[in-house]
This record gives C-alpha cells, structure tokens and sequence, in this order.
C-alpha cells in the first residue's frame, strides 16, 4: 500500500550525508540487484521494496551531482566578472531595485549553463523574462547565515538549483542581446498578467493575493497579510495545490460537457464525458504551468491526472495507488522536493485526508459533516509537522476555514481567475472581475485578520527531538483511525512529549552563551538558570533585519519567552538594526544602551561603568563607557564582562585602541576574560597588543560577514591572537558558536553550529 515511501525514504536518506557519495557508489548497488532478481520470485515483495528504496537513493544522488557539477572559483569570488544568459524568472521589485534569476551561457567567457540569484540596486532598466543580457556582476558562493532555529538559505538555493549570488555592477557593459518570446514564453504570459492585474486593481493593498491566487507568485504579499495567514492557518490558500487545480479542471470540463452535449456531431466521435475530462485536464496543465509549477501543484496534477486516467479507462481509482505514484513522480521530477516544506505539508494532507475517508464501510455523513471531519483530519495530522518544521502552529484553522476555505476556492479564486483570463482580451470586464473578487477577498480578509489578532491562539512550541516529533506522528495516526478502535484515545499519551516536553536549561552559576551569526553585525544571547540577556542585535538590511531573521528564531527554538535584559553596545546599524523587531515580539524587561535616546518612546538606561548585578551565581559588570568620558560612537560601546566562578566573557562592542586605553588605565585587572569577542570585528584600529596581554583570553571570536567589504578580520590582529596563543573563530564559516560554561575549569569546547548541521551542499 504504501512502495512509494520506500522511494522517498532512498531520497531522505542521501540527505543526511555530510558530504555527497561518489558516483561509483552506484556499481556496488549492481551485484545486490543481480542476487535479488535471481531470488524475486520467492522475495518478489522484498524486491519491489528494495529496488525503489535504491532507486530513489541513487536518482537524488545523480540529481545532487547534476547540480553540483559546477561551483564558482574561489577566484572569481567579490570579483568583476563578465556573464551572459537569460533573465529566468519574473523579477521581483521593491524600492531598493530588482531581483531574479539569471540562466547563464557564458561566465567570464566560458560556457557555463548555471541559474544566478542577482540584485541590480538603482537605475536598473526594464527587465523582463527571456531577455539575453551581457552582465558585469560581482558573485560568490551560495553562502547563508547558520543559527540554530534559522532559516537555511544554502539548503534554499541549492534545491532551486542556484549556484552562485550576487549583484550587477552599473557599467556600459551592461546590455541587452536579444529579445525573443520563445526564450521562456510562459514566464513572458506571467509577466503580462501580473502586469495587467496590478494595473487593474491600481495597486490594492491586497494585490499581491490576488497575484498569488492566480499566477502562484507570492513575492508581493505584503508581510503583514502573511503573518495574518500564518497565525490563522491559511497560508495554504495562496499556494496553487489540490483545491485550485481540481477548481480549474471541473470548471473547465462542466462548461465543455454542458456544450458538448448540445451539438449532435460532437457526442458521435468522442463522448461528452471524456471531452469534458481532456480539457479539464488541459486547462489544469496550463495553470499549473502558468502558477509556477511548484511543489503541491505537481503533486496536485500528478493525481488528477491518474484520476482523469482511470475515469477515462474506466479503471478501479483506488487512492493509495494514486498517492503512491503521485509521490514517485514528484521524487522523480525534483527529488530534493524533500528537502521543502511544501513537500511535507501537502502529501500529508493528502494522507489524512484518504487515510480517513478511504474504505470506511457502511460510514454515511452529510456533506457539512465530511467538510469538518477533512479540516479536523489535516488540522491534527499537520500539527506536529508544522510544529517541527515553523515552530509555531495556530489553534483557530478550523473556525478561519469555516468562512476562508469555501470564499476563496469557491468565488474569490473563480473570479480572479476569469478575470485575469478576460483582461488579456476585453480588460474592461477582465479588470470588473478582478475588482469584485478583491472586493470579496477584503470581507474574508477581515474576518482572517480578526482571528490572527488573538495571538493566545498562536502556539509557540518547538520540537526539540527528532524521538518528540516521532511520537506525535504516532499518536496522531492513532487518534485518526476509524471510531471504534480498541483504545483509539490512547493516541493523545503519545502527545504528551509534544506538549509538556522542556529543554536542559543552564544549572546555577552556569553560562550558556551564544555568539549568533548575522553576517558583519553582533549578536550574542546569554542564557543563566533563570535569566536571560541579548547584547546587540545584529543589522537591518533593506526590508529585512536580524531581529526577524535570526535572534526571534534563536529564541523560540530555545525556549526563551522573556528578555531580561537588552544591552544595545552603540548605535551603529550592524549592533542596533534588529533592535525594533526584538521589542515589539519578545518581552523585554531592561533596555541598556549607549545611545537610550534611539529607543524612544520606551524607557532605556544608560551603561556605565562599574554598573553590576548577579544573576543565579553569575556575575554581569560594565567596565566601560566611563561617565565623564568625551567619546562617541564605537568607543562609547558598553563593555560588558560576564563571569562565574571558573570562566569569564569579555563583549567590547566596536571599541578602538582609545577606549582600549582607558580600559588599561582604569580596570587592567578586570580585563582578565576565557573568551573575548574581538572588538570591532578584528578592525585594524583595536586589539593592540597590551589589550590583548591583559584579557589573555582562551578563545577570541570575531563576528563577521562572508567576504565583507572590510577584509575582518585584519591579518594584522589576526597575527597578535595567534602570538598569544588564542584559539579564534568566526561566524562566517563556522556559523553561530555557543560555549557551555560550567563552574568548573577546564579546556573550553566551542560548538560550531554549521560544523554540527553540515550537508553535502553547503560551502
């Protein structure tokens, strides 16, 4: 019943490897595959199993070469280099310039057929899908920030298939080629309709939905109306799946059915029927193509197309074949599909929903009733993964559904969609269409933004351990099996782990602290038994920070619930940016800064030195800014030591050689540290060598950013840690670096996080 998940399971498997197998490790598949041919007829079951189970190892393991053929030379790397290709998706604009992917032919005069992810900041021209561009763009390596809890952007790019980032260099060389339909004609058919549609619906704040609904490109949903569909369980609305195309192909096939009918030639050489189930399916084969063909959308067409098989062969449909195969053409089109979310959510939905509506006999419920059973059978079913997967889950998707399910997939989706359709040929009714259904949208909207605004319904609960997510699934299995069932709510002790599970915490007088990586900013998280404190919060690029993207996630998946203190070190941009995003989502007790003035209207204090307090057995002192000190900007950073008994933390902030100085003059001697963050990030301008001889630190961090414009470290300060004997790390390549800092002393072992999560596709 269920051989297509011993193909998936080959393909998960070659997705724990830290480094990829070779390809000669296919031959030693070969004489396995002999003895268990030979022996089949009496193991034929074994046989299927095994050979889908290799199967699907050996195709991800040949699609994971294909990509990683080719990686960009370290030479090449923060270089001017000359490309050449075509534009290879819409671009996605917003006030700071243009992103897309870029499909090469040549790279610095070499063929090259690679996809890039590029930037063009400021006076860019019209980009449009297809175009043939000659570039002067500086690239590097598929690199991301690593932080436990963080978003894996290595992981995002390479399942995309991108092999290298970057950004064009405004420069005359920068041309147009050639300017061909042909090149990517439906990208070109996306590009006109998302054009028509926003100037239909003169830029509505919910157009951006609308552009979803229909075309599957979510990049203009404004990020509020995201976190309105993530807190009321919706976000499966926007993403073309089973409800839309399963729309598209019965509408499609009721209208050709009705008129096929009518016609007295037609019915005679091909049934009403089978007609109506063609251009349904060729209708829903054009939108899926049209949307994007994403992850839920392939596995959506793949059963509607076995299902319009079946009807038309008049074969038996039975739906675990149906999702069985469904789920081995999507392995086999993208087997790295397993490595996204939408994988995961949507089969299993698909699962919940046949496991309990398949072959319950003699079970006869009226529609309203299904309808409830379908949410609450995926509402359980998904929890647990949408816990392990966002750490968060919403509690009210049942009663958001009640009105949102049926509005959208039923008017909203319709409308929008013959709207789009018309606009290419009569836009005065194509953009009416297209105005009452945003209309409607905007009365279902606010009945989602009014459920997403009880944040005591959005359940914060990450999953700790792979054993906790295990056990959920079981319980919820068991708790979906037919009524009846000896002992069926027995499955609810199997959520007991979900629920009631808590993390190690630091015992007292323990440290547990974390330098975060946020690229070339600070970030650091100190954990005691009871306490918690942030220094810095990393930058704010664009329209995203740190705060959002690493520090809240960091939180949540420690378990951190309140802030007890948040020390801001100065005002600079990669220590202050995520400052904003940190407030308004975590409580936070005390904010200490040297510049409180930025966080008004809430209350800061200032940090002075010989400022002190204990936490649990832990002691946390300010050495500097003095009070009646003159300095400014990097050298009025708060210097913040923390120490226990056996072991001590030195944060310096952006200080340079002045306030190092004065640091010497008045409190040499409590200077003395285990492990110093690098002031400045390894300027030049700091770490003098006294500096260094009073702290005589263990290990010296430096947080930076992946070939940051600065060159941070300096080889110069580099060279005066290693004189003294100093073991150093850096967040660019190891990702973020926690210490365990016991009462005891003794040889201190960092944890690397990208060392301790590494795969086979990061750099």
């Amino acid at each position: 019943m269920f051989l297509g998940v011993f193909f998936l399971c080959g393909s998960c498997l070659l997705q724990f490897f830290r480094t990829l197998p070779s390809l000669w490790w296919l031959l030693v598949f070969a004489p396995m595959f002999i003895f268990i041919f030979i022996i089949r007829k009496e193991y034929f079951k074994y046989f299927t199993r095994f050979t889908l189970f290799v199967a699907g190892f050996s195709w991800a393991l040949i699609y994971a070469h294909l990509i990683l053929a080719w990686e960009l030379p370290k030479t090449l790397e923060s270089k001017n280099v000359e490309i050449s290709g075509y534009i290879a998706s819409l671009p996605e604009t917003d006030h700071f310039g243009e992103t897309f992917n870029f499909k090469t032919d040549k790279i610095a005069g070499a063929k090259q057929h690679v996809l890039l992810h590029l930037s063009w900041f400021k006076n860019h021209p019209l980009l449009r899908p297809g175009d043939k561009w000659q570039l002067l763009v500086r690239l590097k390596r598929p690199h991301g920030n690593f932080n436990p809890g963080g978003f894996d952007y290595e992981q995002y790019l390479f399942v995309h298939k991108i092999r290298a980032t970057g950004y064009v260099v405004n420069s005359l060389f920068n041309q147009v080629q050639d300017k061909h339909w042909y090149h990517f004609p439906f990208l070109l058919v996306r590009e006109l309709i998302r054009a028509k549609i926003s100037a239909a619906l003169f830029n509505h704040p919910l157009t951006g939905v609308v552009e979803a609904l229909v075309l599957g490109d979510e990049s203009n949903i404004a990020k509020p109306d995201w976190q309105i569909l993530r807190v009321s369980g919706t976000s499966y609305l926007v993403a073309i799946a089973g409800l839309h195309i399963g729309l598209v192909a019965t509408a499609v096939g009721f209208v050709v059915n009705f008129l096929w009918r009518r016609s007295k030639k037609l019915p005679l050489t091909i049934p009403a029927r089978h007609a109506a189930i063609c251009c349904g399916l060729f209708a829903a084969i054009i939108y899926s193509i049209i949307s994007g063909f994403s992850i839920p959308t392939e596995r959506a067409l793949t059963m509607l197309i076995i299902f319009s098989l079946a009807l038309i062969l008049r074969r038996n449909n039975e739906p675990w074949r149906t999702f069985n195969f469904a789920l081995i053409v999507v392995l086999i089109l993208n087997p790295l599909s397993v490595l996204t979310a939408g994988f995961w959510l949507s089969f299993a939905a698909v699962f919940a929903i046949i496991f309990v509506f398949n072959a319950r006999i003699g079970v006869k419920h009226s529609f309203i009733k299904k309808y409830f059973s379908m949410q609450w059978a995926v509402t359980i079913c998904l929890l647990p993964i949408t816990l392990f997967l966002f750490k968060a889950a919403t509690l009210v998707a049942i009663i958001a559904n009640i009105i949102a399910l049926p509005g959208v997939c039923l008017i909203v989706v319709p409308l929008c969609l013959f709207g789009a359709l018309l606009i290419l040929f009569i836009p005065i009714f194509g953009g009416w269409m297209l105005w009452l259904g945003v209309k409607l949208l905007e009365l279902i909207w606010q009945w989602l933004a009014f459920f997403a605004s009880f944040s005591i319904f959005n359940w914060q609960q990450p999953i700790f351990h792979w054993w906790i997510f295990i056990a959920a699934m079981i319980g919820v299995v068991i708790l979906l099996l037919p009524r009846g069932f000896p002992a069926k709510y027995l499955g609810m002790l199997w959520l007991v782990p979900l629920i009631f599970y808590a993390p190690a915490q630091p015992k007292f007088g323990e440290i547990w602290f974390t330098l975060l990586d946020v690229g070339q900013g600070l970030a650091t998280v100190i954990q005691t038994k009871n306490h918690a404190l942030i220094y810095d919060t990393g930058p704010k690029f664009f329209n995203n920070d740190a705060g959002a993207s690493v520090v809240v996630p960091f939180l949540e998946n420690s378990n951190i619930r309140i802030i007890d203190a948040l020390v801001v070190s100065h005002g600079d941009n990669d220590h202050i940016g995520g400052a904003a995003t940190i407030l308004k989502t975590i409580p936070v007790r005390n904010i200490i800064s040297s510049v409180p003035e930025r966080f008004l209207p809430k209350l800061a204090a200032n940090c002075y030195a010989l400022q002190s307090w204990q936490w649990d057995g832990v002691d946390f002192s300010f050495l500097a800014p003095e009070r009646k000190t003159n300095f400014t900007d990097n050298d009025a950073s708060c210097v913040l030591k923390i120490s226990n008994k056996a072991n001590a933390i030195l944060l310096t902030g952006d200080i340079e050689k002045p306030a190092e100085n004065l640091l010497l003059a008045l409190h040499e001697k409590s200077l003395f540290s285990t492990i110093l963050v690098a002031p400045h990030h390894g300027s030049a301008t700091s770490s003098q060598s006294k500096f260094i001889m009073a702290i005589s630190p263990k290990s010296v961090l430096f947080p930076i950013g992946y070939h940051n414009k600065f060159h941070f470290p300096a080889p110069s300060v580099v060279k005066r840690y290693l004189l003294f004997g100093a073991s150093m790390f850096n967040t660019a390549s190891s990702g973020a670096i926690s210490f365990n800092l016991t009462t005891k002393s003794g040889i201190l072992t960092p944890l690397l996080y990208r060392e301790q999560v590494r795969r086979y596709w990061n750099d």
